[in-house]
Order: C-alpha cells, then sequence, then structure tokens
C-alpha cells in the first residue's frame, strides 16, 4: 500500500509540472494541459481500434525481444566455446551497439517489410546487450567448481543446472530488464520512420504531420505507460518463476 500511494504522489507531482508548464506557455495548441490529453486518452481507450493497435505494436516488439534473448543466449555460450568464433563475431557486436537506430531502420527497411523492420529493430537493440552479459556471466562461472565436476565425472545437464544457471540467471535478468526499455522506444521509433499501417507510431507520425498536438501528446503517454506496464509484467513473471525455482534473486 505504502509504494501504491509513493507512486500515486510522484505521478501527480510530475503532473503538476506539466501543467504549470503548460500555463507559462499557455498555448493549448503547441502544448496541451494534462487534463486535455488525459481525456483524449479515454475517447481513445473506449474504441476497439485503440487495443488492436497497441497489440500490434506490443506484438512487434515482443517478438524481436523474444528472438534476440533465443539467439544472443546460444551465441554467447557459442562464443564461450571457442575463442575464434568471439573474435570474429564481437566486432558484429560493436557495430550493432554503435550504429544510430535511424540508420538501421532506413537500412533494413529496404530489404524487410514495414511491419518486420520493426522486428529487426527492437532484435537489434536488444541482441548486443543480452549477449555481452550473459557471455559475462558464464565465463565469471567458478573454475573450482567445474574442475571438480570434470575430476568427478559429474554429467554436463547437472552441471548446468546447478552451476551454470545459478551463475548467468543474474545476468541474463539485468540485461532482459535493461533492454526492454531501449527495445520499447526503438520500436516505436521505427514505426514513426516505417510507417506500419496498425501501429503505434503511425499514430505519432499521423498527428505530428496534422498538427494534432493532443493527439501526439496521449500518443506518447500511451506509449509511456505500456512500457511501464511491459517492464513491471516482466518483473512479475520473473520474481514468480524464480520463486518456483528456489532462487532468492533482486529484480
Amino acid at each position: 500500500m505504502k509504494k501504491v500511494i509513493k507512486v500515486f504522489i510522484i505521478t501527480l507531482f510530475w503532473i503538476l509540472i506539466w501543467y504549470l508548464f503548460s500555463l507559462i506557455i499557455n498555448l493549448p495548441l503547441l502544448f496541451p494541459a494534462p487534463w486535455d490529453v488525459i481525456k483524449r486518452i479515454g475517447e481513445l481507450a473506449i474504441t476497439g481500434s485503440f487495443y488492436l493497435i497497441v497489440l500490434s505494436s506490443l506484438g512487434r516488439i515482443l517478438l524481436g525481444i523474444l528472438i534476440a534473448l533465443i539467439l544472443s543466449s546460444a551465441m554467447a555460450l557459442i562464443c564461450t566455446l571457442s575463442k575464434t568464433v568471439y573474435e570474429f563475431f564481437i566486432p558484429l557486436v560493436s557495430i550493432m551497439k554503435s550504429t544510430p537506430i535511424v540508420a538501421f531502420v532506413y537500412l533494413v527497411n529496404l530489404f524487410l517489410h514495414n511491419e518486420n523492420t520493426v522486428i529487426f529493430i527492437c532484435f537489434l537493440m536488444v541482441f548486443p546487450i543480452v549477449f555481452s552479459n550473459v557471455y559475462q556471466g558464464i565465463k565469471s562461472t567458478d573454475k573450482n567448481l567445474i574442475e571438480v565436476c570434470k575430476v568427478y565425472k559429474i554429467p554436463f545437464k547437472k552441471q548446468l543446472l546447478s552451476i551454470y544457471l545459478p551463475t548467468v540467471i543474474p545476468y541474463f535478468i539485468s540485461s532482459l530488464i535493461s533492454s526492454i526499455g531501449l527495445a520499447w522506444k526503438a520500436g516505436i521509433a521505427a514505426e514513426v520512420l516505417c510507417t506500419p499501417i496498425i501501429s503505434i507510431g503511425i499514430k505519432i507520425s499521423d498527428a505530428n504531420i496534422n498538427l494534432e498536438l493532443v493527439d501526439l501528446f496521449a500518443w506518447t503517454v500511451c506509449g509511456i505507460i505500456l512500457c511501464i506496464l511491459l517492464e513491471f509484467c516482466t518483473k512479475k513473471v520473473l520474481k514468480s518463476i524464480l520463486k518456483k525455482k528456489q532462487l532468492d534473486l533482486e529484480i
């Protein structure tokens, strides 16, 4: 209950700051008051198309994250087994980290359909983060324990469950939580640039082109709320899974 009250007070504080800015600027068409935006979100929320748009964007972004989680974890494992593979692969990871999102969107959109571009961009944003963390987690596994397992010929499956996973899981979870927000921002930005027909991004783009600033703020706020909810739900699901596996980790 204390957490709920705290979140409510903090949210109310920033809404008040927003309201004061709207009073100072005093140009409702350019900087709408929070009440106008909240009202518009309410109007959008009672339409069926709103949920179709939200689910479409959410589905693309989640698919990109899921593909990145699977492939980056597998590649991290391969790179720990082969130093040569790591040396050849790490420049590609560096390119993923350093290339601007806009450049990626325009390049990828030349070869993929708009919807697939969004998925691929989310994948590119998440992959290097998870890869680096999982690779570091595997490398930090206690070498003495591994040597003991070799001496006593403990099966690899048991080593994986009792040694590798407990070490890697905190790294994996940390990278997942930190990459959700990045994937969400990159995914919506990709939608704005390559404009899939049903997406939050195209709604933001249309509102900007038509100078419908209330709609622009409303869809932006919806995007922020959805990202926060996605992170919150992810943490809850991970906590539930870890509790069942009897792993006490801070998330």
